[in-house]
């Protein structure tokens, strides 16, 4: 962490270190990812101040000053997602150039890496955004099926330090997985491992690079998902490239939150670095490469908390016109609730909010059934005026909505494979009753304990009665009784369905793994999809039902429910429901 005795201390001796390792070159390489739209300082949900890009372009302005080194600033994906400000001119307003791209090109950044969240938007959008970009955005094994070649630049080389310093980016083939077709229409996702090592031959014999760094929108955890390191186009490929591929001296992950710091030596007997900072702007990394005199290097990674530094006032100002009318756009009234409801509720058990966006849901669509999981783990919507901002606590993603048929054994394995990984198996009431990461039989953390899987995986349907007993082993949990009107359930029988696009294109595995449907089935089961994301269908559906009091009916339960009472009155504390 930053601390600001320190950064002062930095400034005022900046020359002298210069001095002292004239000898020697520095280059500093500056790399956010998964931004996630976190831009300004002052969120439009809250009104609070949040972590920023503001923050991040302090830092990077202070750096450049320095001169005892040069810098090298890098973006590693899933940017233009998931705040009010990208969500505005994604969505709303596509005349103006992008405040992203207007952000970065303010911050100068020298490069980066396409997320899969990057594609959300679809193509009138990142394919502008490419185009306003005054730096290259790259993604070696994103393929033009028309013209065989990359349809974002694969790589860039820079000369610093008097070094030439290659840059190639990558990101991960489990886009198509989470994506509607039409969003990504015309591209192919190359597996990683593999377009890596093309890529490497043709940038060693091309460039003679004396430096070159991965720049991987991929997490490290090559097993996520049950995939193993042999799975082709692996969905976190960070690890198995460096392990595999010669000639990488740095690369950045992302795509999975975590933060790393990883030193391995890989098949070749090379050592690798591989880092990267979380999320929203909290963090980011600082690299520190020394190219000493000998011809050897020193590589020293830092993760530097952004709010360590007030955020940069000129980059504020730049964009005070953009704050105004981003925040006049979601301050603006859509409904009214009669009653306050806290998300978090619909961890343990069938609850007003999930219920509501269920409906919303099967009337968009018409459809049978309805599957979805909880969008939010902490919000509480109070009860009164809406405003179109509260629409992010409702639903944080950018989903689309699908409508698919499913046979009624195939809606059963959907519930037995979420279930199975949402509750564990309890042999008493004393067990716990969500299953959890354990280490050595304890759990993470006593404050929001790491659960098995994600809870936005926690699927749960509406539309059918049925109950879900937790003595029971995976596939044997879930007992349909009907349909929500009392008609019979038929397993045998074909529903309409209705799921978000995360879900529909195979996102979680329940539908690939847990219904046993292959991917490229998964495309055929849509009946229909939506022309607009679900935030905008729930803005219509709150302004048509208001004034709106939440629907507390139940269509599903836990058994024993005894188990059921006693492990949510033990660890609902853990998520601060008390």
């Amino acid at each position: 962490m930053i601390k600001k005795s320190l950064i002062l201390i930095t400034i005022i001796t900046g020359n002298i270190i210069g001095q002292m390792q004239a000898q020697n070159k520095i280059l500093e390489v500056i790399v956010t990812s998964d931004v996630h739209g976190a831009i300004m300082p002052i969120d439009v949900i809250s009104g609070g101040a949040v972590p920023s890009l503001a923050h991040i372009s302090a830092y990077v302005n202070m750096e450049r000053e320095r001169h005892d080194r040069e810098v090298l600033l890098f973006d590693n994906g899933d940017y233009l997602q998931g705040d009010p400000y990208v969500y505005y001119y994604d969505y709303i307003d596509r005349k103006d150039t992008h405040i992203g791209a207007r952000a970065f090109n303010y911050m100068r950044y020298d490069a980066g890496c396409v997320g899969n969240h990057d594609f959300e938007a679809g193509h009138e959008v990142y394919d502008a955004f490419k185009k306003e970009l005054d730096m290259p955005w790259l993604a070696a094994n994103v393929i033009d099926k028309k013209t065989g070649k990359c349809y974002f630049a694969p790589y860039i080389t820079f000369k610093r330090c008097g070094k030439k310093i290659a840059v190639l980016g990558l990101t991960t083939p489990g886009t198509p997985s989470w994506l509607p077709e039409k969003i990504i229409s015309g591209l192919e996702f190359e597996d990683m491992v593999e377009s890596a090592r093309y890529w490497m031959e043709i940038i060693q014999e091309r460039e003679k690079p004396d430096f070159i760094i991965g720049l991987f929108h991929a997490g490290t955890d090559y097993k996520f998902n049950e995939q193993t390191a042999d799975t082709f186009k692996n969905e976190n490929a960070t690890l198995l490239v460096a392990q595999r591929v010669p000639g990488f001296d740095l690369i950045f992950a992302g795509h999975d939150h975590k933060g790393h710091d990883i030193k391995l030596t890989n098949d070749f007997g090379q050592e690798v670095i591989i880092a990267a900072p979380t999320s929203r702007s909290r963090d980011f990394c600082s690299i520190e490469i020394e190219f000493l005199s000998s011809g050897e290097q020193k590589i020293t990674p830092h993760l530097y908390m952004s709010t360590s530094l007030a955020p940069d006032e000129k980059f504020i100002a730049k964009f005070k016109k953009d704050i105004v009318k981003v925040n006049a756009y979601f301050d603006e009234s859509i409904g009214f609730f009669m009653d306050s409801i806290k998300a978090s509720t619909g961890i343990f058990e069938d609850d007003p909010l999930t219920n509501m966006l269920h409906q919303v849901q099967l009337d968009v669509t018409g459809a049978d059934i309805s599957l979805l999981a909880p969008m939010s783990t902490t919000s509480v919507i109070k009860a009164g005026k809406q405003y179109r901002k509260d629409l992010f606590k409702l639903y944080r993603f950018d989903n689309s909505l699908y409508t698919m048929e499913f046979t009624g054994e195939e809606i059963r394995n959907i519930l037995e494979f979420s279930y199975w990984q949402w509750f564990n198996m309890m042999s008493d009431s004393s067990d716990y009753l969500l299953r959890y990461k354990l280490k050595n039989g304890e759990l993470s953390s006593r404050l929001f304990p790491e659960t098995y899987t994600p809870t936005y995986n926690y699927e749960s349907a509406e539309g059918i009665i049925y109950t879900v007993d937790a003595t029971k082993p995976k596939g044997e949990r879930i007992k349909i009784i009907s349909m929500n009107d009392g008609t019979g359930f038929d397993l045998s029988k074909t529903y309409h369905v209705a799921v978000n696009s995360y879900r529909g294109t195979g996102g979680g595995s329940h539908l690939t793994i847990g219904a046993d449907i292959s991917p490229e089935d998964l495309h055929k089961r849509i009946i229909s999809a939506s022309d607009y994301d679900m935030k905008y269908y729930i803005e219509q559906w709150i302004t048509e039902h208001s004034p709106i009091s939440p629907n507390k009916s139940v269509n599903w339960t836990v058994i024993p429910e005894e188990y059921f009472k006693a492990g949510f009155k033990r660890e609902s504390r853990l998520f601060m429901l008390h």
